[in-house]
């Protein structure tokens, strides 16, 4: 049977083993890597747990603490052993962003005491920063003020890149890290999907889908197209997907009017992880640009939504990268530092080559 050694241990420090067993269905079809999710019965029940799949051992772990409750929204950074998700700090009654490294089997608030309200993070590219929203009562308005922020994960320090009182969510950076897209709720109700350069220092933000009476949010990138979640009319607010290429949209052919599709996570080759209704409650599910198959092993019977996936393809290039960095070859712009010690060596590169054992 084959393993991950550094999983091995971790249900005394946080990750609790819920299934093991070797994938023997219609899901031995389902790409290999690693895949996080979270779960919950609603979103103000207060019990999302986060799911760690790894697809290549049929293995589910949740990753949870004392230190916090409610998680949600985990992302993978450069490397699946790095991952930053968004919790509640009870001690000081706040939404933050924790991080947390699965070899050292370390949890860093990223925002502790901070007065905001921080959510929705996601890793860049390269794994060195983060995007989130972040947000504050306005006594003025009588409402929260939400906009985005990104992090420096080396020195900690954060930038604002909006600053206004429309509420921007749901950030993610594009594939080369230099554009931001995220869900703009307007004033008139509705919601649409921007954009805004992370190199313009005027933070100029750009349009790029808006539709009277409809919503579109949870925009998500693979490759050269963008994909996002909007309503299928505005007589019908159910969800669909969408995918958007040069100023044209374009729905999956998954949708349906009788129940919502969402949260696309897509790959570079069409392929893409979702969440649907079909069922009743969130189910996730694989489309692999033929059909779409559920993820039976994560149906808890509660809500599933948040993907990310981190895929034995990209461990491969990560193993290859980091050989060459050791060998002082130019390396890729990308963070080979597995066990999060602030450095790295070939102990790291023996933690990857396990990922694609």
């Amino acid at each position: 049977m084959k393993t991950i050694k550094p999983l091995i241990g971790l249900i005394s420090m946080g990750l609790i083993c819920i299934h093991s067993s070797s994938i023997a269905y219609a899901e031995s079809d389902l790409p290999k890597g690693q895949l996080l999710c979270h779960s919950y019965s609603s979103y103000t029940a207060m019990d999302s747990k986060i799911h760690y799949y790894d697809l290549n051992t049929g293995e589910i772990f949740n990753i949870t603490s004392s230190v916090f409750v409610n998680e949600m929204n985990a992302d993978f950074g450069s490397h699946p052993y790095d991952i930053v998700f968004m919790a509640i700090d009870p001690a000081a009654d706040e939404w933050d962003i924790y991080r947390y490294n699965t070899i050292s089997r370390r949890f860093t608030n990223l925002t502790r005491n901070s007065g905001y309200r921080n959510e929705d993070p996601k890793f860049s590219p390269d794994g060195r920063s983060i995007l989130f929203k972040r947000g504050y009562w306005s006594q003025e308005a009588d409402r929260f003020i939400y906009d985005l922020a990104e992090m420096d994960l080396l020195t900690g320090e954060i930038r604002m890149l909006t600053d206004d009182v429309q509420e921007q969510a749901m950030p993610v950076y594009s594939p080369d890290g230099e554009s931001v897209y995220y869900s703009v709720h307007l004033e008139t109700g509705e919601s649409g999907i921007y954009r805004i350069s992370c190199t313009d220092p005027a933070f100029s933000q750009e349009c790029l889908f808006h539709e009277s009476g409809l919503s579109a949010y949870y925009p998500m990138t693979a490759g050269d197209d963008l994909y996002f979640t909007r309503w299928i009319s505005a007589d019908l607010p159910n969800d669909s997907i969408v995918k958007y290429t040069d100023g044209q949209l374009q729905a999956l052919p998954f949708n349906n009017e009788a129940f919502n599709c969402s949260d696309p996570f897509p790959l570079a080759d069409g392929t893409m992880f979702y969440s649907s209704t079909k069922n009743g409650s969130y189910d996730l599910y694989y489309y692999n640009r033929d059909a779409s198959v559920e993820l039976t092993p994560l149906s808890t019977g509660l809500n599933e939504l948040g993907t990310s996936f981190y895929s034995r393809d990209e461990a491969r290039t990560l193993i290859q990268n980091t050989a060459d960095f050791l060998v002082e070859k130019t390396p890729s712009e990308r963070n080979m530092d597995a066990n999060g010690d602030g450095s790295v060596n070939v102990f790291d590169l023996v933690y990857f080559k396990q990922l694609i054992s």
